[in-house]
């Protein structure tokens, strides 16, 4: 008789040959080892397949998906497996959990007895495992959300990685599904969606989880679209504020616009360090939409401030392909 699964790791697969080893050696070296792991692969032209079927560390489960379905179409796969399972990861073949990320997460939400989602820090590495960054200050603090703040913080783009995202399906089917219409922001979409049919939503700030940056990441060959990687975002901001149900007032709205100008000068400063002056305008036009003239222009001061004090003075290491930092 199969065990009943209380932890499942998910998998989504595509010519993962490159990092798919790492990953599941850091399954491997759990505290609290997850039950159930299954590498959903769609369609693999490299040695996917042969890495993930001749691992014999843990029981893996290979599973082929009979056509390509697109990287969040193979997400929405993995979602299938949560009615299964009391808690699930989406957990990406290029990104790492430290051992103690399972043992951890399970424990933060033990007492929920409906649907929960919990997230920690992650830190980015580049293809090398070279540390890069951290997304928060990890002074191990725990916060459990009420749904509103939840909900701010999502209209505002707050970082939640999937490799730090541990959902509470507590056996039941997901109530949403991942949009393929956003082939940037999906995950910023999804994470709201889901957070509303939770009964507990808690923060770690811990840097349990490894997310890695790499020339060959999706994003990096998705951001050289304007639309997902500007008109989609202040979509998402949009569409998270109104599931708070009410109407944001103006300073509200001025902080929403104030971020996009923030993060959208971001990407237009990179591209220009990249060579790409021509894009790097279009974004600034297209962003300018949204946030107006003056908020952009006082955006674009804290963008040159930011990299003057954080990459210039204090000399963080960054990938050279990655746009959004």
């Amino acid at each position: 008789m199969k065990m009943k699964s209380i932890i499942t790791v998910a998998l989504p697969l595509y010519n993962s040959q490159e990092f798919l080893l790492q990953a599941l050696e850091s399954l491997t070296r759990q505290t609290r080892r997850p039950d159930r792991i299954i590498l959903v692969d769609d369609g693999s032209k490299d040695s996917t397949a042969e890495i993930a079927q001749n691992y014999s560390s843990l029981p893996i489960e290979f599973i082929q998906n009979p056509k390509n379905l697109g990287m969040f179409g193979n997400f929405n796969r993995c979602l299938d497996f949560a009615a299964e399972t009391d808690y699930l990861q989406i957990l990406h073949a290029d990104d790492l959990v430290k051992p103690e990320f399972y043992e951890t997460m399970e424990k933060v939400l033990a007492d929920c007895d409906g649907r929960g989602m919990a997230w920690c820090l992650d830190e980015r590495i580049d293809e090398n495992n070279k540390w890069l960054s951290v997304s928060g200050k990890a002074d191990g603090r725990i916060e459990v959300l009420s749904k509103d703040t939840f909900l701010a913080r999502k209209a505002e783009i707050g970082n939640q990685a999937f490799c730090a995202t541990l959902l509470k399906t507590n056996r039941q089917p997901v109530p949403e599904r991942f949009r393929e219409d956003m082939p940037i922001v999906g995950d910023a979409a999804y994470w709201p969606k889901f957070g509303i049919h939770c009964k507990k939503i808690t923060t770690v700030n811990l840097a349990l989880a490894q997310y890695r940056w790499h020339g060959t990441n999706e994003t990096v060959f998705r951001a050289n679209h304007i639309q997902g990687l500007i008109v989609d975002e202040w979509r998402v901001i949009e569409e998270v504020e109104a599931l708070r149900g009410k109407s944001p007032g103006m300073l509200r709205m001025a902080k929403l616009k104030g971020l996009m100008a923030v993060r959208s000068g971001i990407k237009a400063k990179r591209y220009r360090q990249l060579g790409n002056a021509a894009y790097a305008q279009q974004i600034a036009k297209t962003a300018r939409q949204y946030t107006g003239v003056p908020i952009w222009l006082a955006a674009q001061f804290l963008v040159e401030l930011r990299e003057l004090l954080v990459f210039k003075i204090g000399g963080r290491p960054r990938h050279p392909k990655n746009v959004y930092s």
